[in-house]
């Protein structure tokens, strides 16, 4: 990737302590039945909304303008549930789901495509489906001992965080995973 690309997407940062913690124990206790996992940093756990992809520098001002018409009020975001994508049976990515202010954080994420499409992305295919990314899997090892934990937390509340942010991060990959790092960020308004 040239220096004026930059891989970047958009996000509602988890920054909760108790929900972090909940995401900490949770990894912790896969780690445990001997997961092959590759845990998120706490600091990068977050909602995406768009992955953008490489974006030239140019077009990243015309990314902060779609995302500043972007209005919302803030809202309470309450984490509940685990699983896998794709499936418990074969998982690559281990996550923690959304509850109550879904529908929300649906609106905010409806935005976002509408004005990002309006100048010249391209509209997501597939259905939103809100989750936030707490673990890479490396093989299949202990894979049923994994699903059948993941299994039980299936309607397990986590916490509520306040969103009350949209970020545009940058993203650079490093050996040791990803650095985020915030470009622009729009504030819900009360």
């Amino acid at each position: 990737m040239s220096s004026s690309q930059i891989r970047s997407f958009i996000s509602i940062d988890l920054d909760d302590e108790k929900v972090l913690s909940q995401a900490e124990s949770i990894v912790s206790s896969l780690l445990s039945l001997g997961g092959d996992l590759k845990a998120v940093e706490r600091d990068s756990i977050h909602l995406t909304l768009k992955f953008l992809g490489n974006v030239s520098t140019n077009r990243v001002e015309e990314v902060k303008s779609a995302l500043a018409k972007v209005t919302f009020s803030p809202f309470s975001l309450e984490i509940k549930g685990a699983g896998a994508f794709p499936n418990l049976k074969r998982m690559n990515v281990i996550w923690i789901g959304v509850g109550e202010g879904w529908s929300k954080a649906q609106l905010v994420f409806e935005q976002t495509e509408k004005y990002l499409h309006e100048v010249g992305f391209s509209r997501e295919t597939r259905p939103f489906s809100p989750h936030i990314t707490i673990a890479r899997v490396k093989s299949g090892r202990k894979r049923d001992e994994l699903a059948g934990f993941l299994e039980h937390l299936a309607d397990e509340s986590f916490g509520t965080f306040h969103a009350d942010r949209v970020r545009l991060k940058q993203s650079i990959l490093s050996r040791s995973g990803p650095k985020y790092s915030t470009l622009f960020e729009v504030t819900g308004q009360r």
